[in-house]
């Protein structure tokens, strides 16, 4: 895979001027900004997805039409080459974010709940954003049951079984420092990913291969993470407006 990720444009929308050191972005001339990312496959063309067998229950066959699905590890637009679920975001402990730098409108976690759903026999979305203590609910839209077990660290485990058009809802208390899997034990190609932080600034690639993270604090150096599930360290070639640029 090396090689294979690379970062297309990144620009902040709302500065006038920006200055790119290493891993970090330096912003002026504005309280905050917006950054603007674009992740593109960096080959001749985009790979085909993998399929994945679903056939230990006659009832995900029966939802997909078949025993086969694709699977989302690795999602890339046949026509942009963009990748879709690559998650970045601030390092919180090299950065020194504060909650005095988080913009006003976002200080407080929203009420509104995230919703991780069991659909035709697959975890809907696939990387799930949560703020510590905004309500997550987990719901199953099939005709079969289903679990979601969340491998975290810094949270208490939860395993959650959910019967058919059922749903549990819960918060998680405190920050993950990675992206924690979540499984179905009973289905066991069903497989995603939660992103558990305690700020707002977290940006998810969507299927064009581009993400945006608003409101962030012009004036600080930040320091970001990037990840995806199968980018094996491999994201390491960058283009900032138009000029290569080192990225660690």
């Amino acid at each position: 895979m090396k090689n294979a990720f690379s970062l297309l444009r990144a620009s902040l929308l709302g500065a006038t001027a920006l200055a790119w050191c290493g891993p970090s972005a330096l912003v002026r001339a504005a309280d905050w900004a917006d950054l603007k990312i674009t992740f593109v496959y960096d080959a001749a063309s985009a790979p085909k997805a993998e399929k994945v067998k679903v056939d230990k229950d006659a009832e995900c066959v029966k939802l997909n039409n078949g025993s086969e699905i694709d699977s989302e590890s690795l999602i890339v637009d046949p026509s942009t080459k963009g990748i879709k679920n690559i998650a970045f975001y601030p390092d919180t402990k090299k950065s020194g974010l504060e909650p005095s730098d988080v913009h006003p409108e976002l200080k407080d976690a929203p009420k509104t709940p995230v919703v991780l759903d069991n659909n035709k026999c697959v975890f809907i979305p696939h990387i799930l954003v949560v703020r510590t203590g905004q309500p997550l609910s987990v719901k199953n839209s099939d005709n079969t049951g289903h679990n979601a077990l969340f491998n975290t660290f810094a949270n208490p485990a939860q395993n959650v079984t959910i019967p058919s058009g059922g749903s549990k809802d819960f918060t998680m208390a405190k920050p993950e420092k990675a992206p924690i899997p979540i499984q179905c034990n009973i289905h066991p190609w069903m497989v995603a990913h939660a992103i558990i932080a305690d700020h707002p600034y977290v940006g998810v690639s969507d299927d064009k291969g581009v993400l945006t993270i608003s409101k962030l604090p012009a004036g600080k150096p930040i320091t970001f993470k990037v990840w995806h599930e199968k980018m094996n360290k491999s994201i390491d070639e960058v283009t900032l407006d138009g000029k290569p640029a080192e990225w660690k």
